[in-house]
């Protein structure tokens, strides 16, 4: 059955960048079969070609590109590529999803992804020209900023339709939030796989594919596609985020209390008004984009047509960035989280991070803790745009407190003798959404392999719904985050974009994944699949020593009580909640998957590698 997988290019690229050499491979079908697609067949060949203890900046870390099947076919939304790495952040198990046009082309080109490892002397990029591929010089691309090295690469190979993957100057001075950008505004955004990919001194990955993915069933792709196209065209949801773009929340989730403010100091930003779609839409797009295969098309251009930042252009900015570098730093004014964002996009590093740090250090600018003669003179308090372009620029640059900043904000808060106020889970900042609002979130993020993820299990929309007290107690949390941890496996794995659960139930991604590869996959083998996947990732950070302790949150957020809003004087009930989490799991006590459970997932071999590792 395998053999007959549709919807699969059957190569893979090595690329070793020691040696210069790059070499096709046979996709591992039986991987792709097994572990579904991208995420979960990385997590599979990280773990086994990593050995423990590997320098994430290192010539040994892997940057493991890898699609899914279905990519570059009718199935709406199927857009993404997956980058599977050691964290220079974290040190954890990561990987990074990216939309945009990069994945498909991949496929066209004739390949299922590609496999960067050791480390070149020079700068180079990979040229990727359908069944030729080859590493080239990218000495005069060094220094570059993430569009201007597109645009060189694009002029270079005389074809504008070149899609390109690239890192800028954050990625190559190791700044460990640095992203990977494709398409101007798309990134592989968390973790820090910019980083690694400026160690290994890769410049970028340039695809041009002019190929076909062939899928088993074309007709009933066809009506699937179009049926789904349909149900997002009326799903309000669906067309609210078409509208005003991933904004759209703000209004739910500032309204709820649970929309991380001034360093996660409370839940309601009282500046949200200025931030919601609706007002953005009127007052700052001009425009619609899209990534491969989508009919949502939530990238918003935004310009800055006026004003002390006038001239900065991005597609956003996304939810998340507006909450990190807006609320989170108490900055209202979407012109100068638009100017902070252009410099995250044109440096290339996660806006995310950037405000997480930067929001750290104004609490300890308020705080005495540092003042003018750190910061270079920059008021440095909330609220302050300029401050916040200001300091992200330092980060990019790493000048001054700036190059603190890069290191990430657990790294950055230790130094600056305030680790209490580093609102972070195993080194990865958090996301936007306050988890003492919101609390199986919290558990969504302490138990995340990557650390302070969001989209790992996003339980925010299921906690808020009906009963406006649910929210924010434990009960029946740890189910929700396994049952959610366990589709987002899945939707991940075979890389479909987020928005497309708007209308996509586990049995129409079942549908699709039939229609293009033959397979008849059932939700009971497809959840079996997830278990394997989440259980692989938790086996890789328990090999390099990750245990109950480290699936912990700030101590703000268990101790002390939300001071205002709908959600005031709730903390995260975390102890509860992680202990049925890992029952649920079958985990032992300190968060280590049982024998019995790894041999009922067929991962016996996997549990006694990482517990003799260890040990």
């Amino acid at each position: 059955m395998t053999e007959d997988l549709g919807g699969l290019a059957g190569r893979i690229l090595r690329v070793n960048l020691t040696r210069g050499e790059v070499q096709p491979e046979p996709t591992p079908r039986a991987l792709f079969e097994r572990f579904l697609g991208g995420r979960g067949v990385g997590a599979h060949l990280l773990f086994h070609e990593l050995a423990r203890d590997t320098d994430p900046l290192g010539p040994d870390n892997k940057l493991i590109f890898l699609t899914g099947p279905l990519e570059g076919t009718l199935a709406p939304g199927a857009n993404k590529i997956t980058v599977t790495f050691r964290s220079p952040l974290t040190n954890t198990y990561s990987f990074s999803l990216c939309g945009g046009h990069l994945a498909p082309e991949l496929k066209f080109a004739g390949y299922d992804g590609v496999i960067v490892e050791g480390q070149s002397e020079r700068p180079v990029y990979l040229w990727i020209d359908n069944d030729r591929a080859e590493l080239r010089d990218a000495g005069h691309l060094w220094g570059k900023l993430t569009h201007d090295t597109e645009d060189a690469i694009r002029a270079e190979l005389r074809d504008p339709a070149v899609r390109v993957a690239v890192i800028g100057p954050a990625g190559e001075k190791l700044v460990r939030f640095a992203c990977i950008q494709t398409d101007y505004h798309r990134e592989f955004g968390r973790g820090g796989a910019g980083a690694v990919m400026g160690a290994k001194k890769l410049k970028a990955i340039a695809v041009r594919g002019t190929g076909q993915v062939n899928v088993a069933d074309p007709a009933g792709l066809a009506r699937l596609a179009e049926a789904i196209y349909a149900a997002l065209a009326e799903h309000p949801k669906a067309q609210a985020r078409r509208q005003y773009g991933t904004p759209e929340m703000v209004e739910g989730v500032n309204a709820l209390g649970y929309w991380a403010t001034r360093n996660f100091t409370t839940g309601y930003f009282e500046g949200a008004d200025k931030l919601k779609g609706v007002r953005l839409k009127e007052q700052v797009y001009v425009g619609d984009n899209s990534c491969y295969g989508c009919p949502v098309a939530c990238g918003k251009i935004s310009p800055v047509m006026a004003g002390p930042f006038a001239g900065a252009a991005i597609e956003g900015s996304e939810f998340e960035t507006i909450g990190l570098l807006g609320a989170n730093c108490g900055v209202a004014d979407p012109a100068a989280i638009v100017a902070a964002t252009a410099i995250c996009d044109a440096y290339g590093f996660d806006t995310m991070s950037a405000g997480a740090v930067v929001s750290m250090a104004m609490e300890c600018y308020e705080r005495g803790l540092i003042g003018p003669a750190d910061t270079g003179g920059i008021d440095l308090r909330f609220g302050n745009g300029e401050a916040l372009i200001a300091m992200v620029q330092a980060i990019a640059e790493r000048q001054g407190l700036g190059s603190l900043l890069a290191e990430g904000s657990r790294r950055a808060a230790q130094e600056l003798g305030a680790p209490e106020l580093a609102m972070q889970v195993k080194g990865q900042e958090l996301a936007t959404y306050e988890p003492r609002g919101v609390v199986g979130m919290g558990l969504s993020y302490a138990v995340s392999p990557k650390g302070g993820h969001h989209m790992i299990a996003p339980t925010m929309g299921a906690e808020s719904a009906g009963d406006p007290a649910r929210r924010l107690r434990p009960d029946g949390k740890a189910k929700l985050v396994r049952d959610t941890q366990l589709i987002m496996a899945v939707v991940d794995s075979l890389a479909l974009c987020s928005s497309m659960r708007f209308v996509l139930g586990l049995d129409d991604v079942l549908a699709l994944y039939r229609a293009v590869t033959g397979h008849a996959l059932d939700e009971s083998a497809a959840l079996r699949a997830a278990e394997q996947i989440t259980n692989l990732e938790r086996l890789f950070n328990v090999r390099e020593g990750f245990r109950r302790r480290d699936d912990t949150l700030p101590r703000r957020l268990l101790e002390e009580p939300m001071p205002t809003g709908p959600s005031a004087g709730n903390v995260v009930p975390l102890a509860v909640m992680l202990d049925e989490y890992y029952a649920l799991m079958g985990w032992d006590d300190d968060g280590v998957p049982t024998s019995e459970r790894a041999q009922q997932l067929e991962l016996d071999a996997e549990w006694q590698q990482a517990i003799a590792e260890r040990e």
